[in-house]
């Protein structure tokens, strides 16, 4: 079989680019703009999934079966802008205080501190071609900031490590252009 290098469909495939998404939360438990927090949003990571595998013996051998599945951490980063109560670590410091209040000691229940957020791969217009839809999603950690240098002009960032239970991939959308 000969190759045709005319019939090659590498030179009209669009690949899919990393600068390319957004995170959009279905509500920021403590209040805050959802919109602002998904505008700033940095850089993040995809879900991964692992199975832990379980062990059994049989006569001189051993087997493996799925166990249970583990999701991956969530860490996204956020341009933190200055714009009052609707800054990226304004928004992150309410939700954290919807999970454990530092003045009373007061912890809450999951149902008031998690949430739901979708990820979405975009193509070149805009428009969604991935998405991945995170369930029970809160922040575990906050770093506010990697440190403040008087001789740098770099952006101030926040860090979130987000937990959640689960993500599921939504169909990914055909938007190849005609």
């Amino acid at each position: 079989m000969s190759l045709a290098l005319s019939s090659s469909q590498s030179s009209v495939l669009e690949p899919m680019r990393k600068n390319r998404f957004v995170i959009q939360f279905k509500s920021i438990p403590g209040g805050g703009s959802r919109d602002n927090l998904a505008f700033v949003v940095k850089n993040t990571n995809a879900p991964v999934i692992t199975y832990t595998a379980k062990e059994y013996d049989r006569i001189n051998e051993k087997f493996y079966i799925a166990g249970k599945p583990v999701w991956n951490e969530l860490t996204i980063g956020f341009y933190d802008f200055i714009q009052g109560t609707d800054s990226a670590a304004s928004i992150m410091d309410n939700w954290s205080r919807s999970i454990y209040n530092p003045i009373t000691g007061q912890m809450f229940f999951k149902k008031q501190y998690s949430t739901s957020a979708t990820l979405a791969q975009l193509d070149p217009a805009g428009g969604v071609v991935r998405t991945w839809n995170y369930f029970y999603i809160w922040p575990q950690s906050i770093t506010y900031g990697e440190g403040l240098d008087s001789s740098s002009d770099d952006l101030c960032e926040v860090t979130c490590v987000f937990k959640y239970d689960l993500a599921v991939k939504g169909t990914d959308v055909n938007t190849t252009p005609s």
